[in-house]
């Protein structure tokens, strides 16, 4: 007769089997699921021809969601076209990186890289509306009193040139915080917007300043593509401009900027 397996088991013994089997189970689909994003993988070969991996587990069969305010369904994983990259020559070997390109902060390459397949749509909350809106337009909003409010002010660039005006603030009202300052710029036609996060406020000089951008980068910020709201591949494009800045435009500058005082900088001078 063969061992008694069954008889050496005990209640311990069947919750750690039990709880093992449900652990690699949780692993094997946690695994697959988080495979639903940027699955399968491009490696490129000996060959120079491009290669799919999908490793272990395999990519999981699609999932489809309905989604909300008639934006049609959507699909996990999905296909999605490969990014143009700038041919350059004597490409280094997979795993360098890219070489930027003469201008890469209109390439959207490296550090100003942004997503192009976002949706040329805005963002909306959960009553279908557009959830970051300006200021000026909203008139149940407000700027507390006593908080600085730059609409007016001059802007200024990270080497300390004054390249326009402050017209608007762009907020998001979902979640109550401040988004964009909507700017134009001296001696050009339509509105441009920036990214808070890239911009600081001095109240004491009253004056708004991009941190990121040298003037002549500035100058260069893709102005709006609707008038009425800004859409979520916009978003994409004016972070990653603004980003790629921190590299490919006021680096050079870094050692003016902390050294910047409140009268280096030269006022507008209207024609």
């Amino acid at each position: 007769m063969g061992p008694n397996i069954a008889g050496s088991l005990d209640a311990a013994m069947v919750c750690v089997i039990a709880f093992v089997t449900f652990f690699a189970g949780l692993v094997w689909h946690l695994r697959s699921e988080d495979k639903r994003e940027g699955y399968p993988l491009e490696r490129q070969g000996a060959d120079g021809r491009l290669h799919y991996v999908e490793g272990f587990p395999a990519v999981p069969a699609p999932k489809y969601f309905r989604r909300p305010h008639d934006r049609g369904i959507a699909q996990a994983p999905r296909a999605e076209r490969p990014d143009p990259v700038v041919d350059y020559d004597n490409l280094p070997s997979p795993g360098f990186p890219i070489r930027p390109g003469d201008d890469p902060l209109m390439q959207g390459i490296g550090a100003a890289a942004y997503t192009r397949d976002r949706e040329d749509k805005p963002d909306l909350d959960v009553a279908g509306e557009p959830k970051i809106i300006p200021l000026n337009d909203s008139h149940e909003y407000y700027v507390p009193e006593g908080d600085p409010d730059p609409r007016g002010w001059p802007l200024y660039s990270a080497d300390n040139e004054c390249v326009g005006t402050v017209d608007d603030l762009w907020f998001n009202r979902a979640e109550f915080f401040l988004r964009y300052y909507e700017f134009t710029l001296e001696g050009e036609e339509g509105k441009r917007l920036a990214p808070a996060f890239f911009i600081e406020t001095r109240p004491k000089e009253r004056i708004v300043r991009a941190t990121t951008l040298v003037a002549k980068d500035l100058r260069r910020v893709p102005p709006r593509k609707h008038t009425e709201f800004i859409s979520m591949q916009e978003e994409d494009r004016l972070n990653g401009f603004f980003a790629g800045g921190i590299v490919y435009s006021a680096g050079a500058y870094k050692d003016a900027i902390a050294k910047s005082r409140a009268s280096d900088f030269r006022p507008l001078q209207k024609s």
